[in-house]
């Protein structure tokens, strides 16, 4: 009825639709109709109901009286993804299916892998304590470690980062953690980064217990179950993918960043060379000089909690338009300074400065990572301690990056 009232018609400018819907069952999900119509968000629909659904695609606006909008958010209240709801919906999913599949679960069930993993358990937890997988068996320690894990694999979103997984790790558990051929560069920084997903630490600060990464992760890896929610996890994360990415060839042949791509501040420190495969580098503000590449790195969180963020650091930070950035210094750097003389006359002295931007400090109990916005050179400024300073991006902001740094 829908797709007949939007037909094209000479003198027709709108469509008005008037909905009266009774009782809904209890297990029908209002919360995915709304969100296949919203645009690109990080908000919760519950959010959006609540606000007056600011991301409907232009032109569109929904609007709901009181006594609808309060049957709804009781509807998602009692909806959440709760442990005993996850397994009610895999009860559901391999009554059909008869064999789990981790990305076809998401994909039928609309659960997200925030929704599991922020549990701190894996899908085959669930169905291991449901007796829906026959003889699982698992180790503990392993099963907690790849939950986290999974839990930020579930924000991957370069496609060479995850194509590279799918061929390497297969070689990794049928080597036994032992590569026959070594590594380029660039495939040795991605492996690293993977490692350091995983485990979230360098072999020296895991207290020497495995002689390289590729033994570190096939311990990791080796239960069959485990590995084969990893795998799946990665092919459900590669097809949902909605975005062209680029390389970014001014970082050198051997950078595994890729714009528009999402990573957490220890894929990028190991990206960056910062973080080694023995040893985790100390880094806790929000900028980063790498002085024998000549590169400024600058990592922004747009919306600010005071909580997280003391008085001194509510950097006022924002894109102008889809070329432009607002961006402050940290507050004691001044105009005269040595690093505010480099920020004046990045473009004269031959320096790189490069963006990663997230909205929010944390998403779905998760810290958020941060989208790779590319190299930036310098435009203007005013001010100091902090100096404000707008960026000119080498290349534009995409759609869904404006989305997220408008303020």
């Amino acid at each position: 009825m829908l797709g007949r009232g939007l037909r094209l018609s000479e003198g027709k400018e709108a469509l008005t639709v008037l909905d009266f819907v009774g009782q809904a069952h209890k297990k029908y999900s209002f919360e995915d109709r709304f969100k296949a119509l919203l645009s690109r968000t990080r908000k919760t629909v519950e959010h959006e109901i609540k606000h007056g659904f600011a991301n409907v695609p232009r032109g569109c606006s929904i609007q709901l009286e009181k006594q609808a909008q309060d049957y709804i958010l009781e509807n998602i209240r009692n909806a959440v993804n709760t442990k005993r709801n996850l397994i009610s919906r895999l009860h559901d999913f391999l009554g059909i299916k008869r064999e789990l599949s981790v990305r076809e679960f998401f994909e039928s069930y609309h659960v997200t892998p925030q929704d599991v993993y922020s549990k701190k358990i894996t899908v085959v937890r669930l169905a291991g304590e449901a007796d829906l997988i026959k003889e699982y068996r698992v180790d503990p320690e392993k099963e907690r470690l790849l939950a986290s894990a999974l839990g930020r694999l579930s924000f991957i979103n370069s496609r060479r980062w995850i194509h590279f997984l799918q061929t390497i790790l297969p070689k990794i558990q049928l080597g036994k953690g032992i590569l026959l051929n070594p590594l380029s560069a660039v495939n040795r920084t991605m492996l690293t980064m993977f490692h350091y997903t995983m485990f979230g630490k360098g072999l020296d600060d895991l207290g020497n217990r495995f002689p390289s990464i590729e033994a570190a992760l096939y311990w990791a890896i080796d239960d069959p179950f485990l590995y084969a929610e990893l795998m799946s996890l990665l092919d459900y994360q590669y097809v949902k993918i909605d975005f062209v990415d680029k390389s970014l060839p001014q970082l050198g042949n051997d950078s595994s960043l890729d714009l528009y791509c999402s990573y957490t501040s220890d894929q990028i420190l190991v990206a960056l060379g910062k973080h080694t495969e023995n040893k985790k580098s100390s880094f806790r503000e929000g900028v980063l000089y790498l002085n024998e590449k000549k590169l400024d790195v600058f990592f922004v969180t747009l919306n600010k909690s005071e909580k997280d963020y003391s008085p001194s650091t509510m950097y006022q930070d924002y894109s102008i338009n889809e070329e432009l950035f607002h961006w402050q210094s940290q507050s004691r750097t001044t105009e005269e300074s040595v690093t505010g003389q480099r920020y004046i006359n990045q473009s004269a002295n031959g320096g790189n400065v490069l963006f990663f931007v997230r909205e929010y400090k944390d998403e779905a109990k998760f810290t958020s990572p941060y989208t790779c916005l590319g190299l930036a050179d310098f435009q203007s400024h005013y001010g100091s301690a902090p100096i404000s300073i707008v960026w000119k991006m080498k290349e534009s902001l995409p759609g869904f990056v404006m989305k997220t740094v408008k303020v």
